[in-house]
């Protein structure tokens, strides 16, 4: 009888590639919504520039991010005698080595530029929560037997959410709120969030307009990295 490990690695393979490619979808639907909502301000010089610069920041993390989560469930789930059993574990620990190891450079690198560290930037505890939250609706999607891609997406944006939800309530930040905590420690900066809050009835970019982008991003980031998951093994089972 073949060995199961190589489909096992081929499955794990689809999975990472794909994560990936969701996670670039949340990056870009993201950075537009944040993209057009700074770029709206009316004082607000070079909002062209300020659009492509958060749509490029959040195409960025969202696919890095995207690819330790998503690698770290594909090499859960190939390592394991029941595949998707280990969905949450794996997820979070992609998030948490990617979000770690992004913030440590973050931090060093602003340090060695501008003589100033940005503070409490998202990082590994960050990514470990969301990780968790995409990994479980991986596994919830997984028990529906290959549901269809707005399903696995539904249930991927409820845990995904969750989990932001828990990181604003734990006192983390996520793109938004990491980005308003920038703004903040550099008084020049030309970049302001306001706009954002005011989607959330807020003056500013307050406590509850972290907690509810977080939400937000959590649910948009796990919605996207799920649904791509599991259509592609949808698309490869129905090949």
């Amino acid at each position: 009888m073949a060995s199961p490990l190589p489909r096992r690695w081929d499955e794990a393979a689809l999975t990472a590639g794909f994560g990936v490619l969701g996670g670039s979808v949340a990056g870009l639907i993201g950075g537009l919504i944040y993209g057009l909502a700074a770029a709206s301000q009316p004082a607000q010089a070079g909002a062209a520039s300020a659009l492509l610069v958060l749509l490029c920041i959040a195409i960025l993390l969202a696919t890095v991010g995207a690819a330790g989560v998503s690698a770290g469930i594909a090499a859960a789930n190939a390592l394991s005698e029941r595949p998707w059993r280990w969905s949450v574990a794996g997820g979070a620990a992609g998030g948490l080595v990617v979000g770690a190891l992004g913030k440590m450079l973050g931090l060093d690198a602003f340090s060695l530029l501008l003589g100033q560290s940005p503070g409490n930037i998202t990082g590994g505890a960050e990514g470990a929560l969301l990780g968790a939250g995409v990994g479980l609706g991986v596994c919830l999607a997984h028990r529906r037997g290959a549901p269809r891609f707005r399903d696995a997406a539904l249930l991927g944006g409820l845990s995904g959410g969750i989990a932001g939800l828990l990181v604003a309530l734990f006192g983390g930040r996520l793109l938004a709120g990491s980005l308003a905590l920038l703004a903040g420690q550099f008084p020049g900066a030309r970049l302001r969030l306001d706009p954002i809050g005011g989607l959330f009835g807020e003056a500013g970019f307050g406590p509850l307009s972290q907690g509810l982008s977080a939400t937000l991003e959590g649910a948009l980031f796990g919605a996207c990295v799920t649904g791509v998951i599991v259509l592609a093994r949808r698309e490869r089972r129905e090949a």
